[in-house]
């Protein structure tokens, strides 16, 4: 079905095969006989597209190839790793990164690191950090000799693993969720192989797979539930992150049937199921523990067709995105899962509307990675739709366009960003997303290209030979030009996404001639020729204003145009002289109020007036209270208070859902 967020979700049923129907003691998903990999569209890697300057997207990810990401030092990264190899540490180096790096998660900034560093060095062309994953990738792989624990690599003893397992006297020394950070490091030296071509990068992953993997053969079935169960209370002591998917993309390369098996062990038959089955369960569970899981799910799910992680991961989605998340395409509220439905209403948060610590930013880094994999299964508008919602008003608006200094929470009623200024999980998450941003926009298939967002970026599609050169920033109302620099050798389908969002009919033009749309919003328009170099598509997507509901408050509205959410600016009263800190240090602060919007009209066309100048910006009119008030795009408003969500008065407004 066409993505909106205000679709009642209909979820299939599936009856499940017997030796997963009940949840029992220690399962995991074992494969479903007679299932293939799935063969649909893959995501291009970040080296064959390159952003172009004239977007948000573009600012910011030079932003941290000149600034944030650049300015990490990697003896700094490597100080834990050769403390405890008990290795000498390079002069002027005394310590690691503070903050959660050299607590509970320690080691966790460097995984982050080298997935960052790898795809911005593919994404840019980047020199500097291809030197420096490599660099890494070195040091690391003589830490983990050093140590000669059979492969064990990490930033802390194999004490924290003892006393996960529950042996008697075991000391983790401080470390919690340990396999989490494995994750991280893991997925870091396969992304230096994937995009640096560093072979031993992943000859390090698979050793310290094949540790873990006869680490975990040797406990029983009541130890692995015991410590990878993760939904007894709200922030779990086990969180093991995307470990399946990790070990999934392994499998890929290695084509070792181990390695897949091991991954599985991360899908728990307690947590697959009941989403086979089309249940929600998520209320009151840490949301980023099981966004990571379900995306290891779809990985393996895609590997050979499991027909029950099929099932499983897409409800996951729908039942996410459909039931739990914000306007911006965020979800969570300190961390958890509500009840279905809950958005705008009392909150599992102490009962609070809309708090602060609404959208943590890692969810949706995950959240993007489990769309993309479904997305490559079965290639469907909904999913881009949803894509370019999440990412524009989630991801990108997490990022100050200033500084490039990320953000943990993105509040939405009355309250301000705080920037982090510690290694928080969402740091290490935050430093990866700007060198994804190349990597959801082209998809392909054979002799078939999606382009599903439209953000200006020159892609080189080695596999057909075509240079495909897109143009346009739609957040101002540009619209979009498709060059091909470069043709082929033989015909190719373009599909290009019609939004959702489109407020008037599309026209589109090859070379200046009119074409014929039959596409409708949420839809694609197959473009199919042999395509010259020189060959120009125009497309006009026009944006309109428009409201959607909270879910549980039909009275409570966010305001859109386009693809963008429009924040409400609300000043610096009360504000600290700085909004840098831990990302909980200004929870505390009072809320500043938004005043209610009262119009005889739902349309906010009629109160909202262009701001000159700026074709993003709208001032609000003729609205009450409101009146005044610019809003503007949420990724463009930052340093003050700000409300990505109004409300319409009673009087005045209809539910119409």
């Amino acid at each position: 079905m066409p993505f909106t967020r205000r679709s009642m979700l209909k979820a299939t049923l599936v009856a499940l095969p017997a030796h997963c129907a009940a949840h029992d003691l220690g399962q995991g998903v074992p494969p479903v006989q007679g299932t293939a990999p799935v063969d649909a569209a893959r995501a291009f890697l970040a080296n064959q597209v390159r952003l172009l300057p004239g977007s948000p997207f573009y600012v910011r990810q030079e932003l941290h190839r000149k600034g944030v990401l650049a300015s990490y030092d990697p003896d700094k990264l490597l100080y834990p790793y050769r403390a405890l190899a008990k290795l000498p540490q390079k002069e002027g180096i005394e310590s690691g990164y503070d903050g959660w790096d050299s607590e509970f998660l320690r080691g966790h900034m460097t995984g982050h690191y080298l997935s960052a560093a790898s795809r911005m060095a593919a994404a840019t062309g980047s020199i500097l950090f291809r030197d420096r994953v490599n660099y890494l990738v070195g040091e690391l792989a003589t830490c983990q000799r050093i140590l000669n624990l059979d492969g064990y690599l990490a930033a802390f003893s194999p004490a924290a693993f003892d006393q996960l397992e529950g042996k008697p006297g075991a000391d983790a020394g401080g470390i919690g969720v340990p396999y989490y950070t494995i994750q991280k490091i893991m997925s870091g030296l396969l992304d230096a192989h994937a995009y640096v071509g560093n072979k031993q990068a992943l000859d390090v992953a698979t050793r310290m797979a094949d540790y873990f993997g006869k680490r975990l053969a040797a406990l029983n079935a009541a130890q692995i539930d015991r410590i990878l169960r993760t939904d007894g209370s709200r922030n779990p002591q086990n969180e093991f992150g995307a470990m399946s998917d990790a070990l999934t993309e392994l499998f890929k390369i290695s084509k070792d049937p181990r390695h897949l098996d091991a991954a599985r062990m991360f899908n728990r038959a307690w947590f697959v199921g009941p989403l086979a089955e089309g249940e929600d369960r998520l209320g009151g569970v840490h949301a980023n523990t099981h966004i990571a899981q379900a995306v290891g799910l779809a990985n393996s799910a895609n590997v050979d067709g499991n027909l029950v992680e099929l099932k499983a991961s897409e409800n996951f989605w729908r039942l996410v995105v459909h039931r739990h998340s914000f306007a911006n395409g965020g979800n969570s509220f300190n961390e958890w899962f509500d009840k279905p439905g809950v958005e705008a209403g009392p909150s599992i948060d102490e009962q609070k509307v809309l708090p602060p610590t609404t959208a943590e930013s890692c969810n949706t880094h995950n959240m993007l990675k489990l769309t993309a994999r479904l997305f490559e299964r079965n290639p469907r508008v909904e999913l881009a739709d949803y894509y370019e919602r999440a990412l524009y008003n989630h991801v990108l608006a997490s990022v100050a366009p200033d500084s490039g200094a990320v953000t943990y929470f993105t509040p939405l009623h009355g309250q301000f960003r705080t920037y982090l200024n510690g290694s928080f999980c969402c740091t290490g998450s935050g430093i990866e997303n700007t060198a994804r941003y190349n990597e959801g926009i082209y998809f392909h298939k054979d002799d078939t290209l999606w382009v599903n967002l439209y953000i200006p970026s020159e892609l080189s599609w080695r596999e057909t030979g075509m240079v495909l050169r897109q143009q346009g920033d739609i957040t101002r109302g540009d619209p979009v030009r498709l060059t091909v620099v470069k043709s082929g050798a033989r015909a190719v389908t373009l599909n290009v996404r019609i939004p959702a969002w489109v407020a008037k009919p599309v026209t589109a033009r090859i070379n200046d001639k009119p074409q014929d749309v039959a596409a409708k919003p949420s839809g694609y328009l197959s473009l199919r020729r042999q395509w010259k170099a020189g060959d120009v598509i125009d497309l006009t997507l026009p944006a309109g204003l428009r409201l959607e509901q909270a879910r549980d408050v039909s009275s409570m509205v966010s305001i859109f145009h386009g693809p963008v959410l429009l924040a409400g600016e609300l000043g610096k009263d009360n504000m600290p002289a700085s909004d840098v800190g831990n990302k909980d240090a200004f929870l505390k602060i009072a809320p500043a109020p938004v005043p209610d919007i009262v119009s005889t009209s739902s349309n906010p066309a009629d109160w909202l007036a262009p701001l000159p100048g700026d074709p993003s910006a709208f001032k609000i009119k003729n609205a009450g209270p409101a009146n005044g008030i610019v809003v503007r795009p949420l990724f463009d408003l930052h340093h003050q208070r700000y409300s990505a969500y109004w409300r319409l008065h009673k009087d005045t407004f209809r539910d119409r859902s």
